[in-house]
């Protein structure tokens, strides 16, 4: 069973695998292994299992490199994922409407950082010819078929030059050689918005990655936090505290202090060149692309530093875990701001690569359902194609419950709403390459219309007594 205390706080990555190996969520590995695949398989093998069972890992002992690798730190399961949040367990059990609270009050009152002189993360500086990506042990992700080692769970930071507001995201990193790095840029995401504006003007973009920053920023970036607001200051309303930043060395950005590693650089405007493919979250690879490169100007990084990767790729993984999460409070958050009311849970289906949720709500009028598949839209706007709306006496954690509630309310023809060339993602393997930027959507409507005849299933009180008396009938103990 974890244990967390109220209000932990986790002030780095290392504070973070501290606890998780106070609590036996931490496993090192101190056999040899090879960065360019056994990382991938060993942590994909735990993946494998029950999610109470998985847990973080730390290799220790990678052949011709002296930093460790960490992965599964924040998302092997939920439940590490809430440890992480410093979220309390209640009977042993998750307290998923705490994880909801947590990232409410975070995007309505976010914490913004606080700048201090100097951190940890500049306890080594590379600069010029001393600078040497090739030094750290970047995984490959997808054995055999990606085009290299990549850069999986650095937080990428930029700033509008509009509004001077930064913006943090993770975004897949190509290491193309000691100081260059293929960082995949799409249009309808914050980094393209942003990197557009400096390529109308003409200019170079400044840009930072922030490796094995404090778990709040690696929740934040993969979220799709609204344009406009700082990752950092949602991390830090995640937190309960302002993250503390410093000021990076060569270029006009504001980084975590207590990040592990900072890879400093510039993108050139209008340059092009060939990355990928790499295996993407919808458990296929990516495409090859046209991206563009990040020019490395400094690496700075604390003593004895770790190297923290998310492996993507087939969910379940740890990248669909807390993009999953994060998309779940990111809705319901958007939702409710949005107006419907009655608004009462928000799912992402793990295998569903955040293409199908399921939305619990109290119906209180006709086409409320549509609302919400609207709302849903418009939040997230390139994801959930299938937005599936039940009623509060469904378990939307429960598969067979949500199927039952779909099988037994929703005739097609009247409650489905089908919606054409809707925004889709260039990553999604269903759409042809040329289409790619297009995707259908669909909402079902799994409310009741008219009155139902009572559930065939014993009174609720009678099956109680049985589960209060349940050894004495000899029978194994109920799970």
């Amino acid at each position: 069973m974890l244990h967390v205390p109220n209000n932990s706080y986790f002030e780095s990555l290392r504070d973070l695998l501290s606890h998780l190996e106070k609590i036996g969520k931490l496993r090192k590995i101190t056999k040899q292994v090879d960065k360019d695949w056994e990382i991938a398989c060993i942590t994909r093998q735990v993946m494998y299992q029950r999610p109470d069972d998985r847990y973080a890992l730390l290799f220790e002992n990678i052949a011709g490199f002296k930093t460790p690798v960490a992965t599964n730190t924040l998302g092997a399961s939920r439940d590490i994922y809430a440890t992480a949040l410093g979220v309390p367990f209640v009977d042993g059990r998750i307290d998923k409407e705490a994880v909801r609270t947590k990232w409410t009050k975070a995007l309505s009152a976010p914490i913004p950082p606080v700048v201090v002189k100097t951190g940890p993360c500049k306890e080594n500086i590379m600069r010029g010819n001393d600078i040497n990506l090739l030094k750290f042990p970047i995984p490959t992700w997808t054995p055999g078929l990606d085009a290299g080692a990549y850069l999986s769970a650095g937080a990428v930071i930029q700033k509008d030059p509009e509004t001077g507001i930064q913006n943090a995201g993770v975004y897949r990193g190509m290491i193309k050689g000691p100081n260059r790095i293929g960082i995949l840029v799409q249009p309808a995401k914050h980094s393209g918005v942003i990197m557009q504006k400096y390529e109308a003007a003409n200019k170079p973009m400044p840009i930072a990655i922030a490796i094995g920053s404090p778990p709040y920023l690696g929740m934040t970036s993969v979220g799709r936090v609204p344009y406009g607001v700082d990752e950092m200051a949602v991390a830090g309303g995640l937190g309960g505290q302002p993250m503390e930043v410093v000021k990076c060395e060569t270029v006009d950005l504001m980084v975590p202090a207590h990040a592990e590693m900072i890879i400093e650089g510039i993108v050139q405007p209008h340059f092009r060149e060939q990355e990928g493919p790499f295996g993407e979250f919808y458990g296929h690879m990516g495409p090859i692309a046209q991206s563009p490169v990040i020019e490395v100007t400094a690496i700075t990084y604390r003593n004895g530093t770790i190297h923290q990767g998310f492996q993507e790729q087939m969910p379940p993984s740890e990248g669909s875990c807390i993009k999953d999460i994060a998309m779940e409070s990111i809705l319901l958050t958007g939702l409710r701001q949005c107006g419907i009311p009655g608004v009462l849970d928000v799912y992402v289906h793990p295998m569903s690569c955040q293409s199908h949720v399921v939305v619990k709500i109290k119906p209180q009028f006709p086409s409320h359902a549509k609302a919400v598949y609207s709302g849903c839209w418009a939040v997230y706007p390139n994801r959930a194609k299938q937005v599936t709306v039940v009623e509060d006496d469904c378990d939307i954690y429960n598969d067979d419950d949500v199927t039952w509630h779909v099988s037994t309310r929703v005739q097609p023809d009247r409650d489905y709403t089908v919606w054409e060339k809707g925004t889709g993602l260039p990553l999604d393997p269903s759409m042809p390459k040329e289409m790619a930027i297009y995707s259908g959507k669909v909402g079902i409507d799994a409310t009741r219309k008219h009155a139902y005849p009572p559930r065939s299933m014993p009174p609720r009180e009678l099956m109680q007594t049985v589960q209060d008396q349940w050894s004495d009938y000899g029978l194994p103990a109920l799970t």
